[in-house]
C-alpha cells in the first residue's frame, strides 16, 4: 500500500479497556463514544506523523506506524490526556491503553509481518487502561528525545504470553498528572503478601486439606476467635497457590478498618485503584478483576463483616476468574461460600511453637527432660492457641518455666473457679492477654494501651508524639517500646511498629477503661493535623506517601471525631484537601463532611468548610449538581461568617469548576474574586495558584500574551515561596504557551528546568 513506511519504525497498538461492557448496555451512546474515539486518534496521528495501518484495525483496537520513536511517544501521551479530558456520555466510561515497540517487519500485500508486532500485542496484552507502556527497544530510541512533559518509569523484566525472551518494560508516564497504575499483567503473579520474620510451625496436614478446599470453591473462609492462627495458615495457604493465579494474590487488612464503608476503599488502594467520577467503588474494582485471575485475601473481616459480604458476593459475581479467601471470627455467608474452622494445635506441634518463640527471647532456651512436661502444661492451660502460646513463651527470658505455668494456672483459676471445662478458646485468650498485661510495669501498661489508639502501623515518632505526655515523658517511649517488643505486645517490622488485631482490640478495651480513649484520640487528631499541614516547599510527594501511610489512621480519626469533636475533625479534613484531591480519594471527605452538616447546627463555626469540602469531593465524584450547589452555599456562608479562609477556596473551586462548564466568563470572574482576597491576606501560595489558573483560562480564549504574564507571575510566587514541584508545572504550562508564540529558545529553556 503506498504510504505505509518500511524500514526501523515504532508500532504503536491501542485499545479500549471498558468497551464490550458499554456496547452491551449503552450502544447508541457508544456509537457516539466512537465516533469520538476516531476523531481524537485522527487529529492526534496526523500532528504527530503517525500512519494508521487499515489491515490492523480490528473493533476499537488499532495499528499506527512512526518513522521516529519520539513522535509515537508524544501521540501516545496527547492520546492518553485526551481520553482523560474527553467529557464521554454519560453512560460511557472509556480509557485506552497504549503499546510501543520498535524494531522492523516486513510490509507483505498491504500488512506488517513479523516478530516485533508479536511483541507489541503482547506488551497491549499486559496494560491498563490509561497507561503507555514501552518496550526496551523503544525506550533506547527515546531516553535522550522524550516528549515534553514525559517521563519514563522502569517496570522492571518480565515475561510475556507465548515468548521465550523477558522483555524489559517501560511506563511512559505524564509528569503533569502522573496516575499510579497496578503492577502489569505479565506472566510473573503479582502479590503483596508479606514476608513472614518467623517459623511456621506445624499444620502440614490443614494446609493439604485447604489447599484442596481452596482448588475446588472460589470463597473460603477460615474461622475461629482471635489468635487461633486464622491470618497466619491463610496467608501460608495464599502463599502456596500464587502460581494459580496469573493475575495476582493481593492481601488486605480490614483490622484497621474503622467502619464499613471504608471496606472499597481499602480493596481500592492495595490493587492501587483510584475513585473515578460518577461509579461506585465497587463497580472500579470488578472492572479491574474482571478478566484478571486473581485471589483476595481478606483478612479480620469480623468488624465489617456485611459489607465485607456484599462487595464479596458483587465481586465473585462479576468476575469469573476470582477467587476469595477471608479470615474471620464468623462466616461471610455468602452463596458458595466454604467455612473451615481452624482447629488448636496438635500437642507437639504446640511445643514445637512454643519452643521456637521461647529460643527468639532467649538464645540459651532449650527442651529439655526437666521442662518438656512443663511446657506440654502451658501449652495445655492455655487451649492449645497460637497466640496464647507465643505470650507465654515472650516470658521465658524473665521467668523460669515453673513460675510461667505457676502464674497461668493461678489465672486460668481465677477465672473458671477450678473448673477447666467451662472455659471457651476466646476466654482462654482473654485469660492469657489478662495475664500478660497483669505482669506489665505501670509505664508499659500506659504505654501499650495507648498505642491501641493507631489504626495501622505506626512510627517511633508518632508514639512519643501521641502517647508521651507528663505521665509517660516521650524520651521514655523507645525503651518502652523495646520491651514490649520483647514480650511480644507489639511486633516491630522495619522502622515501624503494628499490634496485632487481637491485641490490639485487648488495649483498646483497657485504654476505655483507664478512661483515656478521648484524651489520646485527641492527642492523634492533633499529630495528624501537624502532619497534614508540615509539607515542606519542593517535597510534595514524600508529604503525600506520608499521609498515604497514615490513611487508616485518618479514617478511623475522622470517625470518631463525628461525635466526640466534629470541630477538631473538620480542622483535619480541611488540612487534608490537597492530600484527597491529589491521590484521588473522594468519598471519605465528601461522606464525612455530609455527615457533619447533618448532624451539626447551622450555627456551627465549621459549617461554611464542610459545605466546600462537600462540593469540592462531589465534584471529583462526578456529581456536579450537587457539587454546584454545594460550592456555592459555601460561598454565601463564608462570607456570611468572614471565613476568608474557606470563601478563597471555595472561590477558587468555583472558578476551576466553571471552566470545566466551558465558561471562561464565570471562571474569571470567581478566581478575580480570590486573587483579591488572597492578595488583602497576603496568601501567597494562594495567589500563585490562582494566578495559575488564570494563566490557563487566557490561553483558552487564547490570549497568550496576558497567559504568559500571568503563568510568569506565578512561577515568580512559586520560585520565591522554593515550591519547586508547583513551578514546574509553571514552567511545564509556560513553555507550552512560548511554543504556541513561536518562542522556541523560551519553550525549551522552560521545559529543561521544569526537569
Amino acid at each position: 500500500m503506498a504510504g505505509l513506511p518500511e524500514g526501523t519504525l515504532t508500532f504503536m497498538l491501542t485499545d479500549l479497556v471498558g468497551s464490550t461492557r458499554a456496547w452491551e448496555s449503552a450502544p447508541s451512546a457508544m456509537r457516539e463514544a466512537m465516533a469520538r474515539h476516531d476523531r481524537i486518534l485522527d487529529r492526534r496521528l496526523k500532528e504527530h506523523h503517525g500512519t494508521e495501518v487499515p489491515s490492523g484495525r480490528a473493533g476499537d483496537s488499532i495499528l499506527a506506524v512512526f518513522a521516529r520513536a519520539v513522535d509515537a511517544a508524544a501521540c501516545a501521551l496527547a492520546l492518553q490526556r485526551d481520553f482523560v479530558a474527553e467529557r464521554w456520555p454519560a453512560e460511557i466510561n472509556l480509557e485506552i491503553r497504549v503499546a510501543l515497540h520498535s524494531g522492523e517487519a516486513e510490509l507483505r500485500e498491504d500488512q506488517y509481518h513479523g516478530q516485533v508486532l508479536n511483541r507489541c500485542a503482547r506488551l497491549l496484552a499486559t496494560c491498563h487502561g490509561g497507561q503507555v507502556l514501552l518496550t526496551s527497544a523503544s525506550e533506547q530510541l527515546l531516553v535522550d528525545e522524550l516528549p515534553e512533559g514525559a517521563e519514563l518509569r522502569d517496570l522492571g523484566v518480565h515475561r510475556l504470553k507465548d515468548l521465550t525472551r523477558p522483555e524489559h518494560v517501560f511506563e511512559l508516564v505524564d509528569a503533569e498528572h502522573p496516575r499510579e497504575f497496578p503492577p502489569i499483567r505479565s506472566q510473573q503473579p503479582a502479590t503483596n503478601l508479606p514476608v513472614q520474620l518467623t517459623a511456621f510451625i506445624g499444620r502440614d496436614g490443614e494446609l493439604r486439606e485447604l489447599r484442596e478446599l481452596h482448588g475446588r470453591s472460589r470463597s473460603l473462609t477460615l474461622t475461629g476467635p482471635g489468635g487461633s492462627g486464622k491470618t497466619r495458615l491463610a496467608l501460608e495457604l495464599a502463599s502456596e497457590v500464587v502460581p494459580e493465579h496469573a493475575d495476582g494474590v493481593w492481601f488486605i487488612e480490614f483490622g484497621p478498618v474503622s467502619g464499613a464503608h471504608l471496606v472499597p476503599q481499602a480493596v481500592a488502594d492495595t490493587l492501587h485503584l483510584k475513585e473515578q467520577a460518577s461509579r461506585r467503588l465497587a463497580e472500579t474494582l470488578a472492572d479491574h478483576l474482571r478478566e484478571r485471575r486473581s485471589l483476595l485475601v481478606l483478612d479480620n473481616c469480623e468488624h465489617v463483616v456485611d459489607t465485607v459480604a456484599e462487595l464479596a458476593v458483587e465481586l465473585l459475581q462479576e468476575c469469573e476468574g476470582l477467587k476469595v479467601l477471608a479470615t474471620s471470627r464468623e462466616p461471610l455467608r455468602v452463596p458458595g461460600e466454604v467455612t473451615w474452622r481452624v482447629p488448636p494445635l496438635g500437642r507437639d506441634e504446640a511445643v514445637r511453637l512454643f519452643a521456637d518463640r521461647a529460643a527468639a527471647h532467649d538464645a540459651q532456651f532449650r527442651i529439655s527432660d526437666e521442662n518438656i512436661d512443663l511446657i506440654v502444661r502451658i501449652c495445655e492451660c492455655v487451649d492449645r492457641i497460637p497466640l496464647a502460646i507465643e505470650l507465654a513463651a515472650a516470658r521465658v527470658h524473665v521467668m523460669s518455666i515453673d513460675e510461667i505455668l505457676s502464674r497461668l494456672e493461678k489465672s486460668f483459676g481465677l477465672l473458671t473457679g477450678g473448673n477447666r471445662t467451662t472455659v471457651s478458646r476466646q476466654q482462654t485468650l482473654r485469660a492469657t492477654l489478662d495475664w500478660s498485661y497483669g505482669l506489665l510495669s505501670d509505664p508499659e501498661k500506659m504505654l501499650f494501651r495507648r498505642l491501641s489508639i493507631f489504626a495501622g502501623r505506626f512510627t517511633l515518632d508518632a508514639a512519643e508524639a501521641v502517647c508521651g505526655d507528663d505521665l509517660l515523658k516521650p524520651d521514655a517511649i523507645l525503651d518502652l517500646l523495646g520491651r514490649l517488643v520483647d514480650k511480644s505486645m507489639v511486633w516491630r517490622d522495619a522502622a515501624r511498629y503494628r499490634c496485632l488485631e487481637t491485641i490490639r482490640s485487648y488495649g483498646r478495651q483497657q485504654l476505655e477503661q483507664a478512661g483515656e480513649l478521648d484524651p489520646i484520640q485527641t492527642r492523634l487528631a492533633a499529630y495528624l493535623i501537624g502532619v497534614a499541614e508540615s509539607r515542606r516547599p519542593g517535597h510534595l510527594a514524600e508529604w503525600l506517601d506520608r499521609l498515604e501511610a497514615l490513611y487508616d489512621d485518618i479514617g478511623a480519626t475522622l470517625a470518631w471525631s463525628q461525635k466526640a469533636d466534629p470541630e477538631l475533625g473538620m480542622r483535619l479534613a480541611v488540612a487534608l484537601d490537597v492530600f484527597w484531591q491529589l491521590r484521588g480519594h473522594a468519598s471519605v471527605p465528601r461522606q464525612f463532611a455530609e455527615a457533619i452538616l447533618a448532624q451539626t447546627s447551622p450555627d456551627f463555626p465549621r459549617r461554611p468548610a464542610a459545605l466546600y469540602l462537600a462540593g469540592a469531593f462531589a465534584y471529583l465524584h462526578g456529581d456536579f449538581a450537587a457539587a454546584r450547589r454545594r460550592i456555592d452555599e459555601a460561598v454565601a456562608e463564608a462570607r456570611r461568617a468572614g471565613d476568608w479562609v474557606t470563601l478563597l477556596a471555595a472561590l477558587e473551586r468555583s472558578g476551576l469548576m466553571a471552566a470545566a462548564a466551558v465558561d471562561l466568563g464565570a471562571s474569571e470572574t470567581a478566581l478575580e474574586a480570590a486573587l483579591e482576597l488572597a492578595r488583602e491576606h497576603r496568601d501567597q501560595a494562594a495567589e500563585a495558584s490562582i494566578l495559575h489558573q488564570l494563566g490557563l483560562r487566557a490561553s483558552q480564549k487564547p490570549d497568550l500574551p496576558t497567559a504568559r504574564l500571568l503563568l510568569e507571575k506565578s512561577l515568580e510566587l512559586r520560585r520565591t515561596l522554593e515550591r519547586s514541584d508547583e513551578a514546574s508545572m509553571s514552567l511545564t504550562f509556560l513553555a507550552a504557551v512560548a511554543l504556541l508564540q513561536a518562542d522556541a529558545r523560551t519553550a525549551r529553556r522552560s521545559i529543561i528546568e521544569s526537569l
